[in-house]
Order: structure tokens, then sequence, then C-alpha cells
């Protein structure tokens, strides 16, 4: 083998290794991770059969409105263990505006939820992009 073409690869145990990482690398498992706009998400939930509508805001925020069939569980300190009972289905999550949602999803993803959607903008989107809420 030529060093000026492959310098790093100068014998076969470094090859050999590389070709597992490289193996492993292209193997390992993708969480899907996506941020939608209100409308397409909004879209893409009424299309999936089974989907969870997740609503992580507090309580006081979800009495003055949220969206129909949403299940809520309060995004804070405590969330990652609120989660043993949620199934494993898509998800598709919102809060306020967008910022809880995004940590929480990443907690969905590290929980092995998959796919996890989030709602770019939260309810103060959905609500300018004249949806409607409950």
């Amino acid at each position: 083998m030529d060093k000026k073409i492959v310098p790093c690869i100068n014998n076969v145990s470094t090859m050999k290794k590389w070709l597992l990482f490289l193996l492993l690398f292209a193997c390992s498992e993708k969480k899907t991770a996506a941020v939608l706009s209100p409308e397409t998400f909004n879209t893409n939930y009424t299309a999936s059969s089974g989907a969870i509508l997740l609503d992580v805001r507090t309580v006081e925020e979800v009495n003055t409105g949220a969206l129909a069939g949403a299940l809520n569980i309060v995004y804070d300190d405590s969330f990652a263990n609120k989660l043993a009972a949620l199934e494993h289905k898509p998800i598709f999550v919102y809060c306020g505006s967008g910022i809880r949602s995004a940590k929480a999803a990443a907690i969905l993803r590290e929980k092995g939820y998959d796919p996890v959607y989030e709602m770019d903008g939260g309810i103060k989107a959905w609500k300018a992009a004249g949806l409607p809420i409950q």
C-alpha cells in the first residue's frame, strides 16, 4: 500500500480498528429528530395513526388552552421519571414556545422513543397560524 496515499493505515491492526469503527458508526441506530412548523406538525400528527400528542407545559398553561387530545406531562426536573408509562409510539411534543419541548424531546430520544417530532415555536406559533385549540 502506498504510504503517501493512506498514511494513517500503516498496518493491518490499525486498518481493522478503523473498519470496525466505521461499521459500528454506519450501523448505529438513528433517532429521528424533526422540528416541524405548526402546519406540518398538525398534518403529520393527524396522519399518524396511534401517535401520542404530548404537551409539556404546566397545568396552569394547559388551562388556558391546549391541542385537542394532548396528553400533559409537565417538563420539569423529574420529567424523565414520568415517562415509564408512556408507550413507545411516534410522539409529537409541544410547549409554549418550543424551548421546553426541545429539551423534552432530547430526553425522550435518550429513553429510546423514536420518532419524536417537535413543534417549532410551540403553541404560540400554533395560535399565530390560526390553528384550533380547545
